[in-house]
């Protein structure tokens, strides 16, 4: 199996850097339980940044186990190009299974991957 490590430059770490893909996000994808916006960043490496609120995932062993899950999923999806992603958890993602939520994220990096390649053949 390939190595893909999940280093910190691979994460969105800098408030300065959520906004900006907040402000200017190119691509999204939502479904009741989560939202992702996209951003072309111009590098060679994706990057991920996690909101995952107490509001919408209370307890902290499920706030916990949907960062795992996001992350984990994340690490084995190869994106068409390099962006930086938000990942907003909403209302009851944290009371889906392991096997439901992994399911779902994999689905939504699915449909990213396809709105991404979508977006590439249109600026090109």
């Amino acid at each position: 199996m390939p190595r893909a490590p999940f280093g910190k430059n691979r994460r969105l770490l800098k408030s300065f850097e959520f906004k900006e893909v907040f402000d200017n996000n190119s691509v999204r994808v939502a479904h009741p339980n989560l939202l992702i916006l996209a951003e072309p960043n111009g590098t060679e490496t994706s990057r991920l940044g996690l909101v995952i609120g107490k509001k919408n995932v209370p307890t902290a062993v499920a706030r916990n186990r949907v960062k795992r899950v996001v992350r984990e999923t994340f690490r084995l999806t190869p994106l068409p190009v390099a962006v930086d992603l938000v990942f907003l958890a909403r209302k009851d993602l944290g009371k889906l299974s392991s096997p439901e939520m992994t399911t779902l994220i994999r689905q939504t990096w699915v449909r990213l991957v396809a709105r991404l390649e979508k977006e590439g053949r249109s600026d090109a």
